[in-house]
């Protein structure tokens, strides 16, 4: 491959994430009318090779964007979700889950970005039984 060609798969992140930022702002705007009292937070969570999260919920919805590694989310009455580079799920708010990294090798890092009612943003532990 010559040099000035660019690598495929940084390419192909770049418009993955590109893609996420332009659906994640038609999101936002779309809720824009019932945003008051509402906060957006986003972080990043990183596992380490074979570990998994805590089982967990947060007051409000969530949606996860996989940056890189391999993995995937158990979340109560939804089937397991596959998590590979560029993937993209929901949570609704207050639905227990867990995230877990299948490599032994690689961490696996994620984006999430939380919406809820001001000031309710904070990570809560989950029972094993199922949130309703």
């Amino acid at each position: 491959m010559a040099d000035w060609m660019p690598n495929k798969e940084k390419t192909m992140k770049q418009v993955i994430l590109a893609t996420f930022v332009m659906v994640l702002g038609a999101f936002v705007i779309t809720g824009a009318a019932g945003a008051e009292g509402r906060e957006w937070k986003v972080v990043t969570v990183e596992l380490a090779p074979g570990t998994a999260d805590a089982r967990h919920f947060y007051p409000g919805a969530e949606l996860v964007y996989v940056l890189e590694g391999a993995g995937y989310l158990e979340a109560d009455g939804k089937p397991k979700v596959a998590l590979n580079p560029g993937a993209v799920t929901t949570l609704q708010p207050k639905q227990g889950h867990v995230l877990k990294n299948a490599s032994l090798t690689r961490p696996l890092k994620v984006l999430v970005v939380l919406r809820s009612q001001a000031g309710s943003v904070r990570r809560q532990q989950a029972d094993v039984q199922p949130i309703f």
